[in-house]
């Protein structure tokens, strides 16, 4: 466990982009200095993990000198569903001495990799449902040492000092907690982190953790279904999609998809089936869908229909994991989504019709202090979502 930062560097790269959030801790706690982001080189990480941490480190020690930010105690969040997996689990109740044994048992029955050299951690969580039973719960993650090394590399490339390496979905615990406290924080809530070629799906009972998932459905699915309507390339899509798309109003069976319906067909999710399994797979932000003028009536139809059998699946995965969660004595009273993905237009209706649950969106620039210059105002107010991951890797310096 790292020592109490009085500032830190969140950071959180992934296969379309890095992202970083500068965060110090003062007298009206934690407040967020400086922000950066930058495309990520080719080649150099994809869903599994990263592959060139030289290159990488590279290119985040110029996004720090773009963006002016001086701090380098990095807290990275490890992504990859070759690079870390991340469970709860439900064991007897007992001392941290019997639970230090316990865990070891745990963490070694639990490995999904082949590498037999790893690296652990875990900490009790509080689930309420528990108070008056003989167990408890715990979260856990496991990642390879390799590739806890090529964190190491990667921030020594940039000239950061590795403070801590952290996960992805304790780090949106940490949003609700500081930027959302009188509003999701309240409530159990859904949390879909959507990306370019992932989406995490984390389930939260006020703020704490009580389930995460990964599933491969990003928005890079999107892109590609524009670009094939379309005939052109996948940057090209990626534009019309950022400026001219919007999530439609209702499901496949409105636009005559064949095998689609409003209500799509799906199996109740298994997450000891290994199916759409990815561990902490790397949810990467997608461009901004700022409000855009009408594509002319009939684009804009074509894209949607393009893009609505996806929807559907995307939606029919949502639902698999909140009717498993429920299955289990948890509740969903609101959906709040986070992420590059996150800013299509309508996505959120979409998703609130599909599932008939409230849908919100998460700002983690919102509750706390905010004090930056030049394109990190820019980030605050028409990119958000994206930098949810980044901040909540910034305010380890405030709960851990």
């Amino acid at each position: 466990m790292a020592k109490r930062l009085s500032q830190g560097l969140g950071v959180d790269i992934g296969t379309q982009s890095i992202k970083i959030a500068a965060v110090r801790q003062g007298a009206g706690g934690p407040a967020v200095v400086g922000l950066g982001m930058c495309p990520t080189p080719d080649g150099t990480v994809d869903h599994t993990g990263i592959f060139d941490p030289q290159t990488l480190g590279a290119a985040l020690r110029a996004l720090l000198g773009e963006s002016g930010i001086s701090i380098k105690q990095a807290v990275f969040c490890i992504n990859g569903q070759s690079s870390v997996v991340v469970r709860i689990l439900e064991v007897p109740r007992m001392s941290d001495a019997e639970l230090s044994e316990h865990m070891q048992w745990e963490i070694q029955r639990n490995i999904p990799f082949a590498e037999s050299t790893i690296v652990s951690d875990y900490r009790p969580i509080d689930n309420p449902n528990l108070a008056n039973s003989q167990n408890m719960e715990v979260v856990m993650a496991v990642s390879p040492q390799s590739a806890i090394d090529s964190i190491v590399a990667l921030l020594k490339a940039a000239g950061c000092k590795p403070a801590a390496i952290d996960v992805e979905p304790l780090g949106l615990s940490r949003v609700l907690k500081s930027c959302h406290y009188n509003d999701i924080a309240t409530k159990d809530a859904c949390v879909v982190h959507i990306g370019h070629s992932s989406t995490a799906i984390n389930m939260y009972r006020q703020g704490v953790l009580a389930f995460p998932r990964t599933v491969p459905l990003g928005g890079s699915s999107l892109t590609k279904a524009i670009a094939d309507a379309f005939t052109i390339t996948f940057a090209e899509a990626e534009e019309k999609k950022r400026t001219q798309a919007a999530a439609p109003e209702s499901g496949g069976a409105a636009f005559g998809v064949p095998g689609v319906t409003m209500q799509p067909s799906f199996q109740p999710y298994n997450p000891f089936s290994g199916e759409n399994e990815g561990g902490g797979g790397q949810p990467e932000a997608e461009g901004e869908a700022a409000p855009a003028p009408d594509a002319g009536g009939g684009d804009l139809q074509k894209i949607q229909g393009a893009m609505v059998a996806h929807l559907d699946e995307f939606a029919a995965e949502l639902r698999r994991s909140v009717d498993y969660y429920k299955s289990r004595g948890g509740e969903v009273e609101t959906i709040a989504l986070s992420g590059g993905g996150a800013n299509l237009r309508g996505l959120d209706k979409f998703i609130e019709k599909s599932l008939s649950i409230p849908v919100t969106k998460i700002n983690p620039f919102q509750g706390i202090e905010v004090s930056v210059s030049g394109s990190g105002e820019t980030y605050v107010q028409s990119a958000a979502s994206e930098f949810a991951v980044a901040v909540g890797m910034g305010l380890h310096i405030a709960y851990d």
